[in-house]
């Protein structure tokens, strides 16, 4: 389990953009996150609450792909992905809010980032539909789910093809998750990444 203090930032860097380099991310004039390939999310680094100037560059250059300045409030955690194809990169930034998680469930959310994707629909293999109409550049809710293992299956909404299988995918108790949606449909490249969320750790009470 990812946990963050109630008094501070929690911020990631995801890398989204399917026709994109290797990237460095710079915040506040500093390298913050290097390297950074298609697909990686990065582990949450710490940061102070107010406004931050980001700049994202491919590796082994100065020339910014993106510069743009981000508010973060305290206590609060950010997932900060790098959207759209090359031409229309962009920062998408989510808040990680998955609430209170009891010990025998996760709280899962899906982020759609295929830029050639349609609105989809996410449901358990042979079973009910978690998310339904989900947009590019868009975050679903936490929903609670027992933990345990699951197989996943993403469909374009309104549709029953399968356009992308998820199996085995094993939530935590007590655990939060995003499955993000990466890739291109037009390539066969449309993939998931799962990552575990920070969750807030509030301090116990005197």
């Amino acid at each position: 389990m990812v946990t963050t203090m109630a008094n501070e930032v929690r911020c990631r860097i995801g890398h989204c953009c399917p026709d994109a380099p290797n990237v460095d991310v710079h915040v506040d004039g500093n390298p913050a996150f290097e390297d950074v390939a298609f697909g990686d999310i990065s582990d949450y680094v710490t940061l102070d609450p107010g406004t931050h100037e980001v700049r994202v560059v491919p590796t082994g250059t100065d020339e910014a792909v993106i510069e743009a300045n981000v508010e973060l409030e305290g206590e609060t955690s950010y997932t900060v992905l790098a959207t759209g194809m090359l031409e229309d990169i962009q920062p998408t930034i989510f808040t990680d809010e998955p609430g209170d998680v009891p010990s025998d469930k996760s709280h899962v959310r899906c982020i759609h980032t295929s830029p050639d994707a349609p609105n989809v629909t996410v449901s358990v293999a042979g079973g009910p539909d978690l998310f339904t109409d989900l947009g590019f550049r868009e975050a679903t809710d936490y929903a609670p789910v027992d933990a345990g293992t699951y197989d996943l299956e993403v469909r374009p909404t309104g549709s029953d093809d399968v356009v992308l299988s998820l199996d085995g995918l094993s939530f935590d108790g007590g655990s939060a998750y995003s499955a993000i949606a990466i890739g291109q449909v037009s390539d066969d490249s449309l993939d998931a990444v799962l990552t575990q969320d920070a969750i807030v750790s509030m301090p116990a009470d005197d």
